[in-house]
């Protein structure tokens, strides 16, 4: 059972990691791209990456429902979460809406820091094994 959970645990670890990578190229594209037509092409091909990246990430969070324990579902659940609102944000960033960067910029934020309480919430499950 600890190593399926830790592998488990691994899984959802790496995933939120290529997703975060993706997040963190949005702030390039920002320091790379003057052009505003530019920025929002690849801004959209970003977005569709992270469309790609979601689906991995949702099956990650959802074995680990299934292995349990719930305080560490409970923080899987809300790493999807704040995936998926970060990437909402990034499409408002994307229809080039007022205030959508920093919007972006706060839901990534609140991305890293679920994924935070994440890997401490399964860090102790494993411990505790």
């Amino acid at each position: 059972m600890r190593s399926s959970r830790r592998n488990a645990y691994l899984d959802l670890m790496e995933q939120a990691h290529v997703t975060g990578e993706l997040y963190w190229r949005v702030g390039d594209v920002y320091v790379q791209l003057t052009n505003q037509a530019d920025r929002l092409a690849r801004i959209e091909e970003l977005r569709t990456q992270l469309r790609d990246a979601f689906d991995p990430l949702m099956r990650c969070v959802r074995v680990i429902v299934l292995e349990g324990p719930e305080v560490v579902a409970q923080a899987a659940r809300g790493v999807l979460e704040a995936a998926s609102e970060t990437n909402s944000a990034l499409w408002r960033v994307s229809q080039d809406e007022p205030q959508a960067r920093e919007r972006f910029d706060a839901s990534q934020e609140r991305f890293r820091y679920r994924l935070e309480e994440f890997i401490e919430a399964a860090r102790t499950s494993v411990s505790t094994l």
